[in-house]
Order: structure tokens, then C-alpha cells, then sequence
């Protein structure tokens, strides 16, 4: 299977679900998998993660919506956040229509009022997002960032009535944005832990078979290492690989 593309499937099928309050039906699950190859095991391995991040099968219904469970750390943050966010103005429908009018029409006054009137509705959507990666802290931000973005681009929508959906779309394709980096990074980090470890485990097979420390390059020489990997182990490791010391000098 090509591990791109079930990535990217994978990204749309969880964007998807949170575009409908954390649920996926069956038929727009296949949509995104079927073209794919998967066998049975990898489809219940994806079934599995998406059950994890507490995405569900079926259509979304209100009631069958379960409650945010928050760690202890991310309810503290939550609950402090919404506290600050009290004392916000409060807007009625048409008030918020008239707001959203003049925004698009670049009033900068009415933009402010129309990122705050807004704030509430990032943490609603930082609730579908938080089984995943990133503290709700953190998504908070990603998505106010995505928030402020879309408001000052909102003249690119037809009419207020497009607003909500646009500005939705923001907060949330700044959300993706950041998950997919923490991923990316997580995975970089990954491998160079993965890479240290087997320059680890040479170095003293090496070290032990000498019966003496041995150097980067003929640790690069015998283990098939790139020379440059094993000076970036020893810094990120602090020079304290067993074993290996470079120009000469043991570390």
C-alpha cells in the first residue's frame, strides 16, 4: 500500500469526521480507503486509531455526541480560558449579521468584534481535535490563528451568510496545519533516536571486538554509517556514546 496516499486519505477522513462533530458513516469511510488496497488487517488498524481519537461510525445525532474527556492539565487551561472569555459582548443573531457585514466591508471595528464574537466557537471546535496530538492549549492558538486569518480575508466571501462556514474552515485548516507539523516532527525525531541507537549498538559491538574506544570514521567504515550521522549522535547524545570518541580523543 502506498504510505502516502493512505496518509493523505487518512488526514481527509479525520478532517471529515470532525467537520461532522467526530463522526464518519461507512459509506464516506470506503470513500477514502477503498481505492487504497487495504487488507483486513490494516483496516482494522484504522478503524482502531480512529476509534482512539474517538471518532465514530454512523451519522452525527446530538444525543448520541459524547462528553470531552480533558486531562487534568488541559481542564485547568479550559476552564481558565472560558473564564477570560466571559466578559466578551454578547450579540443576537441579527446583531452578529450586521457585524459580519461591515467586516467584510474591511470595518476594523466590526472585524474585532467578529474574531471575539467567534473565540467561543475555536474551543468547540479544539474539542473535536483533542484526542489527537496537541494539548488543547495549543490548539487553541492554532486555531485563533486560523481565526484572525480568516476574518481579515472574510472580503473574499460573497455575502455574511458564507461567513460562518469560512471562517469554520479556517480555524480548522489551522488545526490540520499544526497536527500534521507535530506529526512530521515526532517522526523526524523518531528516526534519529532510531538512528543513534543502531550507531549505539555498533559502536560498542565494534569497541568491544577492538577492545578499545574506536573512532567516527572507522565506525562510518565498518558499520556502513555516513560519518556526518555519527558527529550529530555524539552531540545529541553529548559525546557519551560507549565506545566512540572522534579525532583521536576519547569523549
Amino acid at each position: 500500500m502506498d504510505q502516502k496516499a493512505y496518509r493523505e486519505a487518512l488526514e481527509k477522513c479525520v478532517r471529515r469526521a470532525h467537520e461532522n462533530h467526530n463522526f464518519i458513516t461507512e459509506e464516506e469511510y470506503r470513500g477514502f480507503f477503498d481505492g487504497l488496497g487495504m487488507n483486513p488487517t490494516e483496516d482494522g488498524l484504522t478503524r482502531g486509531y480512529l476509534e482512539n481519537i474517538r471518532i465514530r461510525f454512523g451519522l452525527y445525532e446530538p444525543e448520541k455526541a459524547e462528553e470531552v474527556e480533558l486531562t487534568d492539565e488541559d481542564g485547568r487551561y479550559l476552564g481558565f480560558y472560558l473564564k477570560e472569555l466571559e466578559g466578551l459582548p454578547q450579540y443576537t443573531a441579527q446583531e452578529l449579521l450586521e457585524i459580519t457585514r461591515l467586516a467584510i466591508d474591511e470595518d476594523k471595528e466590526a472585524r474585532t468584534k467578529l474574531l471575539n464574537a467567534h473565540l467561543k466557537d475555536v474551543v468547540e471546535i479544539a474539542k473535536l481535535y483533542v484526542y489527537q496530538s496537541l494539548p488543547i492549549e495549543d490548539l487553541i492558538g492554532e486555531g485563533n490563528i486560523g481565526l484572525m486569518m480568516g476574518v481579515e480575508a472574510l472580503s473574499c466571501v460573497d455575502g455574511p451568510l458564507e461567513a460562518e462556514g469560512f471562517l469554520g474552515k479556517m480555524i480548522m485548516d489551522s488545526m490540520d496545519a499544526a497536527i500534521s507539523r507535530d506529526t512530521d516532527d515526532r517522526e523526524q525525531w523518531d528516526e534519529v533516536l532510531s538512528r543513534i541507537e543502531k550507531i549505539s549498538e555498533k559502536a560498542k559491538e565494534l569497541s568491544d571486538d577492538l577492545r578499545r574506544a574506536v573512532t567516527a570514521e572507522e565506525l562510518a567504515e565498518e558499520g556502513g554509517f555516513d560519518a556526518e550521522d555519527i558527529y550529530e549522535a555524539l552531540r545529541l547524545t553529548g559525546n557519551k556514546i560507549e565506545g566512540l570518541h572522534r579525532g583521536g580523543e576519547e569523549k
